[in-house]
């Protein structure tokens, strides 16, 4: 696993090393509004192989993705009026919003729906505008482990991991947040809280 220190110095070559490793499908480790993400394209099936390996996760779990903007999203999944006002409301930021996939007849899909958000972090904003592309965006931890918000639980977590992330952006600590929110909307426009976190939401 190569290790990139970030600084406000090397921001756009860290981003230029970042798009070349999720296009040749390789896999990040990167920073989040709430902890670090672990993620690669959403679009190549080969990248989405490697992270349910790296996690030791069973790959009938969806994964979630952060995508660059509304449009982007508008494209993937199908938004009822409830989501659109909490997406209105709450993006940027960790609201993840489950929703109608458009996709699932002709895709191979866990279910009818998918898991994304518009990060307010600034690096993964500034990666998404120059990818135009959404990511994978889901914990960098082993499955069942706990969140990691530290770049020293990072390398320890992943030391003797038999499967390695191909780049790992450090930006150093990050604040001990919740994870996001997620909230499940059907297209009748029914609500349902699927995981408190760190939006208080009441639907």
């Amino acid at each position: 696993m190569k290790e990139i220190k970030l600084n406000k110095d090397n921001a756009l070559a860290v981003i230029r090393e970042t798009i070349k490793v999720i296009e040749k499908g390789g896999t990040i480790i990167y920073p989040t509004e709430t902890s670090y993400g672990l993620g690669g394209d959403f679009y190549n099936q080969k990248a989405i192989k490697k992270i349910y390996k790296i996690k030791g996760r069973g790959d009938d779990k969806p994964l979630p993705i952060i995508v660059p903007d509304l449009l982007t999203a508008t494209t993937l999944v199908h938004f009822p009026r409830l989501a659109l006002e909490l997406a209105a409301k709450h993006w940027p930021g960790p609201l993840t919003l489950v929703l109608p996939y458009r996709y699932c007849g002709i895709d191979q899909c866990f279910e009818d729906f998918l898991a994304l958000r518009i990060s307010s972090h600034h690096f993964v904003s500034e990666l998404l505008s120059h990818l135009a592309a959404p990511i994978i965006s889901t914990s960098a931890n082993l499955s069942t482990r706990a969140n990691i918000y530290t770049p020293q639980a990072i390398r320890k977590s992943f030391a003797q991991a038999k499967f390695q992330p191909d780049l790992f952006i450090n930006v150093g600590n990050l604040p001990k947040t919740l994870a996001s929110t997620i909230i499940k909307v059907d297209k009748e426009n029914k609500a349902s809280l699927l995981r408190a976190g760190a939006l208080k939401i009441k639907i």
